[in-house]
């Protein structure tokens, strides 16, 4: 016989209780295991220099949507909130913002030591000089605005000598006039002020960043504006802390090396791709309708005139594009790719009398780098080397390879001889100024390059130019490397001039 026990409802209380107990106990254990997992990421030192500060105090711009902002109940939101959050996980200490009226009372904040770091700012020279910064962690491409009787412009050097608009402290002028000196740039103090003197016909355009122009030209309807074509000099954002507590830079630059591909994807898609909405309001509804529609029709109608501009170029197939041949490490596309696409690209320019670009670029003493530093930091000065090729060279006729090792390779169609001579100069600066940090060493690298750019004869075979360009290269590195040599081109004065009448979007992809 069985004896049948009643649950009393002390008991029931009892074992809710335990429950409960149980679950908060757990709940402990787990968040401090966690935290013992992110603080074992920083060496002894870091974390004693954590400990002493107690609480990281930072700036941001505080209207600088959707890159960050603060909300009217005073919370900072934005794609830099979004990092924040997953450092604060990594962090045995709170963060905690510092509020500002404007964006230039954050950078003066943080030059005085008013905020120990600034999650997204530009790097300059001008600023390096009180603040540390880590690798740039966001890349945004860098266009023209006009109104929409302007012809699309993709080359610096196309540009008219007319007024153009930049943001102030972006360092976008800097670049573009050592790119193109003739140009007039003026600076202003925000987007939308700058959008309106293009609208009034103050400025030609205005050169800004895609993120931070589409947000004011939604809301603001300013349908007689359009993205004339996208230009060199991408926007690259990095974390900057104060220089007088180094520890606080390698910090940051650690948990930012620590952050998966998923986890910033995730992000940027948020804000980058956000729709700000205030109801449900019919008028609003039909005023998305009309922007829709009239990008729509801009896109249609620059497709239509591209394609009938370029349809005696186009020779990419279908099966070359789906090959889709990427080196794992860089992103770029790996030799195989490349000899299949070098013969292509001179027959291109033989049949059609276009300019053909042979650049061959090898990073000085990465052997020394890679022995003296780790595999680690040679493929960071691998990855940053790739990410500056491809601000630099991003236009549709321009394709980057991986030649292999330390060496690389940029194939371009349709570029005039001087533009892109300047341009090649400008990147060897670029890289010699910049630095590469893995969170663990920081030093300087610099490139060699060789290179061919000339409208090439019917008898000059891809051996032959491979072997220019490579004896060119060898010549940069005995003349003592960090230089351009260039080939001396055996066209005429007149085949440029006729190379920049035909110049266009020569796709090569």
């Amino acid at each position: 016989m069985g004896v049948r026990q009643r649950v009393t409802p002390r008991l029931w209380l009892a074992l809710v209780l335990l429950g409960v107990f149980g679950a908060a106990v757990g709940a402990q254990a787990q968040q401090t295991e966690t935290t013992d997992q992110s603080s074992a990421a920083f060496s002894k030192a870091e974390l004693r220099y954590l400990t002493q500060k107690k609480t990281l105090r930072y700036c941001i711009d505080p209207d600088g949507l959707p890159f960050e902002a603060i909300d009217a109940q005073g919370r900072h939101i934005g794609i830099s909130a979004g990092y924040l959050q997953l450092f604060q996980k990594m962090l045995p200490v709170p963060l905690k913002l510092v509020p500002t009226q404007n964006r230039t009372e954050s950078i003066s904040y943080a030059k005085s030591k008013g905020c120990d770091f600034m999650p997204l700012l530009i790097k300059s020279p001008e600023l390096s000089t009180d603040l540390n910064f880590t690798s740039a962690y966001l890349n945004i491409p860098t266009v023209l605005v006009t109104t929409l009787d302007k012809a699309y412009l993709n080359d610096v050097a196309t540009l008219p000598q007319l007024p153009l608009g930049v943001r102030h402290g972006d360092g976008v002028a800097e670049l573009y006039q050592h790119l193109n000196p003739a140009l007039q740039l003026l600076q202003y103090q925000s987007d939308e002020q700058a959008l309106r003197a293009v609208r009034q016909g103050i400025l030609y355009g205005y050169i800004a960043n895609m993120a931070s122009v589409s947000y004011p030209m939604q809301q603001n309807n300013m349908l007689d504006l359009k993205i004339a074509g996208r230009l060199p000099g991408d926007l690259s954002l990095s974390f900057a802390s104060r220089s007088d507590e180094p520890q606080l830079g390698r910090i940051l630059q650690k948990m930012l090396m620590r952050l998966s591909v998923p986890q910033q994807q995730q992000i940027h898609q948020r804000w980058l791709q956000v729709h700000y909405e205030q109801g449900v309001d019919p008028q609003l509804v039909w005023q998305g309708i009309l922007i829709v529609t009239a990008f729509g029709l801009l896109w249609l109608w620059a497709w239509v005139k591209l394609r009938r501009l370029n349809s005696a170029l186009l020779f990419a197939s279908n099966e070359l594009t789906r090959l889709s041949q990427q080196d794992p490490l860089t992103g770029l596309y790996n030799r195989q790719f490349f000899e299949q696409k070098l013969p292509e690209a001179l027959s291109l320019c033989q049949r059609q009398q276009l300019v053909l670009t042979l650049a061959m670029m090898d990073l000085d003493h990465f052997k020394k780098l890679n022995d003296e530093y780790g595999q680690g930091y040679g493929d960071a000065c691998l990855r940053e080397f790739s990410r500056l090729c491809r601000s630099f060279f991003q236009r549709p006729q321009d394709v980057l390879v991986r030649y292999g090792g330390e060496a690389f390779v940029l194939i371009s169609v349709g570029t005039a001889p001087a533009v892109m001579e300047k341009l090649l100069r400008a990147f060897v600066g670029v890289i010699a100024s910049s630095e590469i940090n893995d969170g663990e060493h920081c030093d300087n690298c610099t490139v060699s390059i060789g290179a061919y750019c000339d409208v090439p004869t019917q008898e000059l075979d891809v051996k032959t130019l491979l072997d220019k360009v490579t004896q060119a290269l060898a010549q940069a590195k005995q003349q003592g490397r960090d230089q351009l040599v260039l080939l001396p081109a055996q066209s005429a004065q007149k085949n440029d001039d006729h190379t920049v009448k035909k110049n266009g979007d020569h796709s090569l992809l």
